[in-house]
């Protein structure tokens, strides 16, 4: 008589824990909710590289309601910012990663109020709009555009912030590590240098006139 003997393998897992190829999926789509954070910030700070070289490439001197929105962009790309920042120092929690995105969206509802009222301004007929033009459409309305766009893709990121939150992802990349240095600093000379051709603009005076000829600061000293 032969007598079989069948061996039961009894797998141990930890309570929690998710398979090996869930966790996978799970860090793929962290890694890529944080690399779009960094495009987010870097598409914000292209747009007023754009609007820098009207101004100073093409000597368009900046309205008040234009600075306004350059404004609200560097407001919405902080958010995003947020995000990196706190990726650097461990996980980034799903309330933080909502939160980060939840600025985003709230500056540019306002900046998109802000250029939406600048398009409205120029919108009749024979009105020529205000300094040059992109493609037919001028900066104020691209910036409509952006702002638009840039709260959809934000309010698409609050909608998988419990896939997309990075969480711990920058730890274990370096190139997310090195590249939060870059964007961040990106974000900082593009704030800087928009503070100082604010204060060019307008100099020592408390008002900025609706339609500028020039640098005040330098027109005052000269």
């Amino acid at each position: 008589m032969s007598i079989t003997e069948t061996t039961e393998t009894t797998e141990t897992t930890t309570p929690g824990a998710r398979p090996a190829a869930t966790r996978t999926t799970a860090g793929l789509t962290q890694r890529l909710g944080l690399w779009f954070a960094h495009v987010y910030v870097l598409g914000m700070c292209a747009t007023i590289g754009g609007a820098y070289v009207f101004q100073f490439g093409l000597w368009e001197y900046p309205c008040p309601m234009c600075l306004l929105q350059r404004m609200f962009m560097l407001l919405s790309a902080i958010g995003p910012a947020m995000i990196i920042a706190r990726s650097r120092k461990g996980p980034v929690t799903t309330r933080e990663f909502a939160s980060g995105w939840g600025v985003a969206i709230v500056s540019a509802l306002v900046g998109g109020t802000v250029s939406g009222a600048q398009v409205l301004m120029h919108i009749a007929p024979g009105d020529p709009g205000y300094a040059g033009a992109l493609f037919g459409l001028h900066l104020y309305t691209w910036a409509a555009i952006t702002f638009f766009l840039a709260a959809l893709a934000a309010g698409v990121n609050l909608v998988l912030a419990d896939q997309a939150a990075p969480l711990d992802a920058a730890a274990g990349s370096p190139a997310l590590r090195r590249a939060a240095t870059l964007t961040l600093a990106v974000l900082a000379l593009f704030a800087v240098s928009n503070l100082i051709a604010c204060f060019f603009l307008q100099g020592f005076h408390w008002q900025m006139p609706g339609d500028p000829t020039g640098y005040r600061f330098f027109t005052d000293l000269f």
